[in-house]
């Protein structure tokens, strides 16, 4: 049976991706352009940007009740529960700067700056909860398929490659799937036993 923190993360994850794909059927442009933008892009059209938020505000809801949930005072519950105050902190300033991000350079560097950061974030702690959290065959295909979404995301970045938006999905799914799975175990199967 799941624990409401992991049904918390459960729902958010599913939150924001039912939104973007809201956002996606409205606006189907930024996956099938040869030159894609990224998931931003739905946050500054007036017919995208209800949901928009909706996904980003209702992840950094659940993420934050998933982490209030973990009552654990073990080292390992501590650490995740401060990973997962971190990423809501970081997916809100993701979201805070987004909004004014064509109004100038500043603001566009400031956002690019945001999703670099939560980008390196998401991967530093995908490979600990991988490698240190919960060591388990499936995890390891997981990793190596945000590794590659990371990649075509720097890739973008540096004008190599045009795969922002399914960067972003694709690592944004193994990330979720990473930190549900991780969160899971951790919770009802070591450090649950000792609280």
């Amino acid at each position: 049976m799941l624990q409401k923190p992991v049904r918390n993360l459960i729902i958010g994850q599913i939150s924001f991706f039912v939104f973007i794909g809201v956002c996606t059927a409205i606006i189907p442009k930024f996956l099938f352009e040869s030159n894609e933008g990224g998931i931003s892009n739905f946050g500054v059209h007036n017919s995208t940007i209800v949901p928009f938020s909706l996904a980003f505000l209702l992840s950094i809801i659940f993420t934050v009740m998933a982490a209030e949930k973990i009552k654990g005072h073990t080292k390992r519950l501590i650490q995740i529960r401060l990973v997962l105050y971190i990423l809501a902190s970081l997916t809100l300033l993701v979201l805070v700067s987004t909004y004014p991000y064509k109004i100038n350079s500043t603001f566009k560097n400031l956002h690019i700056l945001t999703g670099a950061i939560i980008f390196v974030f998401e991967m530093a702690v995908s490979f600990w909860l991988a490698l240190v959290i919960y060591k388990n065959k499936l995890n390891s295909p997981i990793l190596l398929i945000q590794l590659l979404g990371f990649l075509a995301a720097f890739f973008t970045l540096i004008g190599v490659l045009h795969l922002l938006f399914v960067s972003q999905i694709v690592t944004g799914l193994a990330f979720g799937a990473l930190l549900i799975r991780s969160v899971n175990y951790s919770y009802n199967h070591i450090d649950n036993k000792h609280n």
